[in-house]
């Protein structure tokens, strides 16, 4: 049977796409807050909502980019960070509560 289409490829694609988007729709809203409240933007943006979100979407492109990579040892870093952003994402979402 003929495979026109790699599905895994598109699924992984869409990881790391959803993950920037998640990035962007968080970084468009940590500036509609920092434009309304006066703070700066870094302020803003170390806020553990907004860490939470940056995590969360980091781990997606990280995924994401496990699929697209082609040596064992790309995989084992961008692993390492799925592992680091996961813990990273964990700590703003204990400090949020």
């Amino acid at each position: 049977m003929l495979e026109l289409i790699d599905w895994a490829g598109v699924g992984f694609s869409a990881l790391w796409i959803l993950g920037l988007s998640v990035n962007v729709a968080a970084l468009g809203l940590a500036d509609y807050r920092r434009a309304s409240t006066g703070y700066r933007l870094r302020d803003v943006w170390a806020e553990p909502g907004y860490q939470l979100a940056h995590n969360a979407g980091m781990m997606l492109v990280c995924l994401g980019l496990i699929g697209s990579a082609r040596a064992s040892w790309e995989q084992i870093i961008w692993g390492a960070l799925v592992v680091a952003f996961a813990v990273f994402g964990w700590q703003a979402y204990r400090a949020r509560r």
